[in-house]
C-alpha cells in the first residue's frame, strides 16, 4: 500500500474514532434531547465538518470539568474576600425586608419568589444600594460615568464585551491615561472575539501609560462562549452596569441606527461588592493574580440601609442557568404583568413555555424587541416564535424608532430585572451574564414608565401580520430558529 493510502486509512481511522466519542458524549449528555438529536443529525450528515462545529460550539461545559472547578473556587474565594469587606459596626451589611424570607417560610410574592431562587442557584445575597439612578440614554449614562472616572482616587476597573474606538472611546482613554498618571490603579477587561473588528490604538497607549489591560477569553476551545457582561466600578464605591457597551454608537446610534435605545445603572454602596467579586473572578480566569479586595470601599451606613437589590450571575459554567430560572419563577409568580424589553428573542422552550402559560393564566405579558435589527439571523428567528406567544395572549412589540438594546424585566410593582441578559439562548445558557434584581416599587415604576414611553414609538405584532407573511418569509424565519438547538 502507497503512503498516499496509509495516510488517507488513517485519517479516516482518526475520523471514525472522533465520531463514535462524540457521538457516545452526546448520547451520555444531560442535554435537552432536541439539542443532542440535532448534533448528532448534523454531525452524521456531515461529518468532518459536523465534528469541527461540534469542537467549537457543542461541548456541554455545563458539566463538571476542570473549567467549571475554576470558576466556582475563583468565584468562592473571590465572593468571600468582597463580602467579608462590606460590613458596618452592627455586622453584614444585608438588607432587612421582606423579600429576604428563611428557607422554611412560605412566600407570596413574586418578590419573595424570585428572592429565593437566585439565592439557591448561586445569587448573591441581597444588599443595600445607597444610591441607584437608571439611564434610559446613552448621553446621560455617559456623560456621569465619565465625571465619575475624573473623580477617581484609587481605582477603576472597567469590563465591557464591545471596546470600540472613537470618539468617546478617545475621551475614555484620555481620562484613564490622567489617572493612571496620577497614581490610580486602572484595569480593563474586553471580550477578545466581540472586539475583534474595533482598532486598538488607544488600549495599546493605555497599557503603554501602566493600565492593565486584558483580552478576556483570547482561547480557541472558548470561542463560542463570550464575557457578555458590562460594568464600571469606580473606587469600590459606584458601579455602572446594564445593556451599554464602549462606544459612541451608544449615545447617538452612530451610522446604523437613528436612536440608540438601552437600559443602564449606576448604584452606590455595599452593591457593589458583588460586582467587584465578578470582576476579581474574571480577571483570575484571563491568567491575572492581582489580589482587588484593596479596590472596595468599606461600606457606609447601616445594615438595611437603602433599597434592595441582589445580584446575579450566570454563564457555561455555573451550576445552572440561573438567570434564565429567574425569569421562569417571575414569569410563573406574577400576578399583574411581566413586562420584557430585549433586542433579541430565541428562547428556549421551557422560556417560551413559561411565557405563554403566564399569558394564558391572565397575567399581563408583553415582549418588546427591536423592529431595526443588526444582526438579521436572530431577527428573523424571532419571529418564528411570534404565532405561538399571540396565541396564548403574549402582546408582542417591534421598536420602530431604531435600536432597542435595553435588556429589563418589570414584574407586578414588586421588582425590576436590570442588566446584560437578551432573551435569547446565547445569553440564557451560554454567555457570561449579570444582572441587577431590584426589590424597590420606585425603580420598578421607572421601568413600566419608560416600557409604556417606547410602545408609543413601537408597531404591534397582529395575527394579521403573521397571516400576511409570504411562504418565504416564513420559511426563512423558521430557517433562522434551527441554529438555536444547536448550543
Amino acid at each position: 500500500m502507497d503512503p498516499a493510502s496509509v495516510a488517507l486509512w488513517v485519517v479516516g481511522l482518526l475520523v471514525v474514532v472522533a465520531l463514535a466519542g462524540v457521538v457516545l458524549a452526546l448520547a451520555t449528555d444531560d442535554r435537552d434531547p432536541s439539542i443532542v438529536i440535532g448534533w448528532l443529525l448534523l454531525i452524521l450528515l456531515v461529518p468532518v465538518l459536523g465534528l469541527v462545529a461540534y469542537f467549537f460550539i457543542g461541548r456541554n461545559y455545563r458539566r463538571e470539568g476542570t473549567r467549571r472547578r475554576q470558576v466556582h473556587a475563583s468565584r468562592a474565594g473571590a465572593d468571600a474576600l468582597m463580602l467579608s469587606s462590606v460590613s458596618t459596626t452592627g455586622g453584614a451589611a444585608t438588607v432587612t425586608s421582606p423579600v429576604d424570607t428563611p428557607v422554611d417560610t412560605p412566600v407570596d410574592t413574586a418578590a419573595q419568589r424570585v428572592e429565593r431562587a437566585a439565592r439557591h442557584e448561586g445569587g448573591f445575597p441581597t444588599l443595600p444600594a445607597e444610591t441607584v439612578r437608571v439611564y434610559h440614554a446613552g448621553e446621560d449614562k455617559f456623560r456621569d460615568l465619565l465625571a465619575d472616572l475624573s473623580a477617581a482616587r484609587r481605582s477603576i476597573l472597567l469590563m465591557y464585551l464591545i471596546w470600540e474606538q472613537d470618539r468617546l472611546t478617545a475621551e475614555v482613554t484620555g481620562i484613564l491615561r490622567e489617572k493612571v498618571q496620577a497614581g490610580v490603579e486602572v484595569r480593563v477587561l474586553y471580550d477578545w472575539l466581540s472586539s475583534t473588528p474595533y482598532k486598538k490604538d488607544e488600549l495599546k497607549q493605555l497599557a503603554a501609560a501602566g493600565a492593565t489591560v486584558v483580552p478576556c477569553y483570547k482561547r480557541l476551545r472558548l470561542l463560542n462562549y463570550r464575557n457578555h457582561m458590562k460594568m464600571a466600578i469606580i473606587d469600590g464605591e459606584v458601579v455602572y452596569s446594564g445593556g451599554m457597551n464602549m462606544g459612541q454608537e451608544y449615545i447617538d446610534g452612530g451610522e446604523r441606527f437613528d436612536v440608540w435605545r438601552d437600559t443602564h445603572f449606576r448604584m452606590t454602596g455595599p452593591v457593589v461588592a458583588p460586582y467587584l467579586s465578578l470582576f476579581a473572578t474574571t480577571w483570575r480566569l484571563n491568567g491575572r493574580d492581582e489580589d482587588l479586595s484593596t479596590c472596595l470601599a468599606r461600606a457606609a451606613g447601616e445594615p438595611g440601609d437603602g433599597v434592595p437589590v441582589q445580584v446575579l450571575h450566570s454563564s457555561v459554567a455555573t451550576s445552572f442557568p440561573a438567570i434564565r430560572d429567574v425569569f421562569l419563577v417571575a414569569l410563573g409568580s406574577a400576578r399583574r404583568r411581566v413586562w420584557i424589553q430585549s433586542p433579541y428573542f430565541v428562547p428556549d422552550e421551557p422560556l417560551l413555555t413559561g411565557m405563554c402559560a403566564a399569558a394564558a393564566g391572565g397575567t399581563d405579558v408583553r415582549l418588546m424587541m427591536t423592529g431595526v435589527p443588526d444582526k438579521k439571523v436572530p431577527f428573523y428567528a424571532a419571529h418564528a416564535y411570534f404565532r405561538t406567544l399571540l396565541d396564548a395572549g403574549v402582546t408582542v412589540h417591534k421598536y420602530d424608532a431604531g435600536f432597542l438594546h435595553a435588556k429589563t424585566v418589570t414584574v407586578d410593582d414588586d421588582l425590576a430585572v436590570i442588566g446584560t441578559c437578551n432573551w435569547d439562548v446565547r445569553s440564557l445558557i451560554l454567555h457570561d451574564e449579570v444582572v441587577a434584581i431590584v426589590y424597590d416599587e420606585g425603580v420598578v415604576r421607572t421601568c413600566a414608565e419608560q416600557f409604556e414611553r417606547d410602545v408609543g414609538v413601537c408597531s404591534t405584532v397582529t395575527a394579521e401580520d403573521l397571516a400576511a407573511l409570504s411562504s418565504r418569509e416564513r420559511l426563512r424565519n423558521s430557517l433562522c430558529r434551527l441554529p438555536s438547538r444547536l448550543l
